[in-house]
């Protein structure tokens, strides 16, 4: 879903900020993930422009590779091992891909099934089949025939949590990652703001600040009635939006999807299973309200609560 950043030198491919005074930013896009637009940008030394080109080169290749790995949508994925022979044998199973569907069961267990990787499943019994994973050898299993699993609300974050891990590495820890309008930044701090829902592109409200953070939001704005509730099966039916921020992209990306599974009440209930997160639920006149998972009370700053165009001089 859709927040927006706001930065110098947002281009479609490539493009380059080099000010006289100003350390050079260099932005990119790639679509990954199936159709998802990945906007790379990086802050960094002038003398380190062709290492920044290949920096965010090497983040683009090991996010294609994870996807290969993960993706129900690539036949010989490991999820898709899983999927295929689920209720018959184990699939071997990456480190990393076996640490992702522990994160996805523990999500599970703390919003009280309101985020499940189970909804693909082909029938009420495989949504409710166990999910057996081992660490020696690195492995898992289906145990029910007709479990089927989907990481779409988990996956994206994860990746680009990755990306960002590489780009340190790789001596550039001033980036932000913008994945579809869930961001994670690495440094900062970054402008963003929140769309609002079912107004016009570029209609935002809460400006802020995103330092070492991610921001996720869900809603049907966008896609329409696309989310489903795990418990029912039925989609979910209702206006606004909520983001989530976090620590970690994994962590805000599948929480906006569980949290707006569950509406606001409820959401605000489950926060107290969280650490360090920061909820917000939005209007489609554009007034919020934030929550914090160390506090049930709710903030109303109404000096962001007015939905503002963005200006396309203020990049």
């Amino acid at each position: 879903m859709s927040s927006f950043l706001l930065r110098f030198g947002l281009g479609i491919s490539l493009s380059w900020s080099l000010l006289a005074c100003a350390p050079a930013t260099l932005t990119r896009s790639r679509l990954l993930m199936g159709h998802v637009p990945v906007n790379v940008s990086l802050h960094f030394p002038k003398a380190k422009q062709a290492e920044a080109l290949a920096a965010s080169e090497q983040a683009y290749r090991l996010a294609q590779k994870l996807e290969n790995q993960i993706s129900e949508y690539q036949v010989d994925s490991e999820l898709s091992c899983l999927n295929q022979n689920a209720g018959r044998r184990f699939c071997p199973l990456s480190a990393e891909t076996l640490q992702l569907l522990r994160d996805a069961l523990e999500f599970s267990e703390k919003t009280g099934g309101a985020f499940d990787i189970r909804f693909a499943s082909q029938s009420l019994a495989g949504k409710k089949g166990e999910i057996r994973l081992r660490e020696k050898p690195s492995s898992g299993m289906l145990m029910h025939p007709e479990t089927r699993l989907g990481i779409g609300a988990i996956g994206k974050g994860w990746i680009v949590d990755r990306m960002i891990e590489k780009l340190r590495i790789l001596g550039f820890p001033e980036a932000l990652i913008d994945a579809g309008g869930d961001l994670r930044a690495s440094g900062a701090p970054w402008s963003v703001a929140i769309q609002v829902p079912e107004a016009a592109l570029g209609t935002t409200t809460r400006l802020e600040k995103l330092q070492n953070r991610a921001w996720a939001s869900s809603g049907l704005y966008e896609q329409g009635p696309h989310i489903i509730d795990p418990k029912t099966q039925t989609p979910v039916e209702r206006r606004g939006s909520v983001t989530v921020e976090a620590d970690d992209l994994m962590s805000a990306d599948a929480l906006a999807t569980a949290f707006f599974v569950m509406g606001e009440e409820k959401s605000r209930a489950a926060l107290a299973h969280f650490a360090n997160l920061k909820m917000i639920w939005t209007d489609p006149e554009g007034s919020s309200r934030v929550y914090f998972s160390h506090s049930s009370k709710a903030s109303n700053d109404k000096s962001e609560r007015k939905p503002h165009k963005r200006d396309p001089s203020n990049k």
